[in-house]
Order: C-alpha cells, then sequence, then structure tokens
C-alpha cells in the first residue's frame, strides 16, 4: 500500500498559538500541517512579509511541511448570490500569501455547483421476451417518447466559468496549485466543470466521506477524477438512514479506508493526506488517534 502520501493534520485540532500547535503537531507524529486562511490563530490575507518569514522558518526549524491551505467561500460560493469580487479578492491575498509561504496547494470549496448536464432516458417497456416465464398480455402501447434532455441555464453556467476563468488566471499568477471540492454538490457536478474550464491548476481535493453521500461509487470517482487528485481530506463518518451521516473517528466510521488508500496508490497519488478532527468533540486526540489507524493500515 502507498507510502507516498505526506501523513497531515488540520493545525487548529491543536489549539490557536501556531508556535504551540507546531510544536504538537510534530510530537504527535505529523509531517505536514493545514492552515485555515482566517483563522483565530492566523489571517493569511493580513500577513507582513516578516510574519510570512517567521511562520515558514517556524515550520522549517520542526521539519514540518506546510501541505495545504484551506479556504471555503460559503454556500453560494462563486455563485450568482455570492459577491464574486469580494471572494476573488480575498483568494487574490490568500493565493499570494500561500505562495510566500511554500504551501503545496489551496484547497477551496466552491460551495453549491451549477448541476450536471444530462440526459434522462425513458424507462424501457417490458415484453413478453424480457419478462421469460412471466405471461405478460399484449397491450397497444403508444411509442415511447425520446429523451427528455436535463439542461442547465446558460447564464448560469457563463458566470461560472468567468468566475472560475478569472480564478485560474490568479493561480497561474502565483503558481498556485489549488485543490477544487464541494461538499454541498456531486461528484459529477464538480467533474463536469473542471472539464469545462481544463485549467492546469485546477485539481481535486477529495473527501472520501462525501463518496458516501454520493450517487457515484468510489471506483467511479477514481475513474473520472483519480488522475486531478492534489490533496486529500481524510475524514470519517457512520451512515445512516437516508445516506445521512454522523462525524466519526477516522477508522471508526464507514469509509472504507483500505479501498481508498488502494485506489490512491493505483492512481500514483504521492501528495498530503490531512486528517481533519474539526468536526469532533475532541479534535486533537482524534487527530492522533486517527493517526495511528492510518499508520496500521499503511503498514499492512
Amino acid at each position: 500500500m502507498t507510502s507516498r502520501v505526506v501523513l497531515s493534520v488540520w493545525g487548529p485540532a491543536f489549539g490557536n498559538d501556531l508556535r504551540e500547535v507546531v510544536r504538537q503537531v510534530r510530537q504527535h507524529g505529523f509531517s505536514g500541517i493545514q492552515l485555515d486562511a482566517t483563522s483565530r490563530m492566523i489571517d493569511l490575507s493580513d500577513l507582513s512579509s516578516s510574519a510570512r518569514r517567521e511562520i515558514r522558518h517556524l515550520l522549517s526549524t520542526h521539519q514540518l511541511r506546510l501541505c495545504s491551505i484551506r479556504l471555503e467561500y460559503g454556500p453560494s460560493g462563486l455563485g450568482p448570490e455570492a459577491d464574486v469580487d469580494q471572494c476573488l479578492d480575498k483568494t487574490d491575498t490568500i493565493l499570494n500569501s500561500a505562495s510566500e509561504l511554500g504551501a503545496a496547494v489551496v484547497c477551496l470549496d466552491l460551495g453549491r455547483l451549477p448541476p450536471v448536464q444530462r440526459t434522462t432516458a425513458p424507462k424501457p417497456r417490458i415484453t413478453p421476451d424480457m419478462a421469460g416465464l412471466i405471461i405478460v398480455p399484449e397491450i397497444s402501447t403508444p411509442a415511447p417518447e425520446p429523451p427528455v434532455p436535463t439542461r442547465v441555464d446558460p447564464s448560469l453556467l457563463s458566470h461560472w466559468q468567468s468566475a472560475l476563468g478569472q480564478l485560474g488566471e490568479m493561480a497561474d499568477r502565483y503558481g498556485m496549485i489549488l485543490g477544487l471540492s464541494s461538499s454541498l454538490s456531486s461528484f459529477a457536478s464538480l467533474t463536469g466543470l473542471l472539464k469545462q474550464m481544463d485549467c492546469p491548476w485546477f485539481g481535486v481535493d477529495l473527501d472520501p466521506s462525501l463518496v458516501l453521500k454520493d450517487s457515484w461509487s468510489l471506483d467511479e470517482v477514481f475513474d473520472a477524477l483519480g488522475h486531478q487528485i492534489r490533496h486529500v481530506r481524510a475524514r470519517d463518518v457512520v451512515m445512516g438512514e437516508d445516506r445521512r451521516t454522523k462525524p466519526a473517528i477516522l477508522g471508526r466510521g464507514d469509509v472504507p479506508w483500505r479501498e481508498v488508500l488502494s485506489a490512491l496508490d493505483e492512481s500514483g497519488y504521492a501528495g498530503a493526506l490531512t486528517i481533519d478532527p474539526s468536526e469532533l468533540s475532541d479534535p486533537a486526540s482524534s487527530a492522533v488517534t486517527g493517526l495511528k489507524q492510518l499508520q496500521a493500515i499503511l503498514q499492512l
């Protein structure tokens, strides 16, 4: 099983004092850290050049990689309801700081995405041949209707293409990889947008726990996006009815981590796998337990 991944952790799990957080992260055996773009610990949109140098020195002293910066826009993302200019202005500042800090990737949750455009095929008519031994009376039925296309408002797609186009230009300007995700939309929607943009700076921030709620299987997600994964957000959940989920310590939920790690290995992934215990009651303890679980799986 892959040994190329960097085992990282969401920094705020260990508190709000950056120096103490870095010390604990390294002490517990992590080799990478993820920072929020804006938090009580640090605000990357308001850092002086000297502060950036100090952070780089702090991480270097503890031999810790800044694997990723996490940035979230909120439910509206870059959609028509959002203040897109404000979001992009903030992103520009964050990308500048991330580049100077030497971050490997900026993980960006895009919020609610346009639905995927698809064609809905009519249900097939059951014939006597298809029914086998079941006797189906011959009933005169009208010819099947042609497939009904499910279309997306062209203006909505145009809006998103424009916003993501500007985002891609920023990423190019700072030389920063963006790991894109959406906790509110399907993997099909994310795949559709990435195909339309075809930007070399865009990749995927994969959260395997979201696969449990999606219509795509794990294999389908990796078939479509495996080559574009730039970061992995390691969370676990327990599945309930109607695909509802409850946060769980990594390795103690329903995410098939052995299958996930095997798929990452087959796809050649060699980036960070960041344990995110932000939704658990004791984030620090949960992060350390999750690390031990992952290490055990990786050694199999």
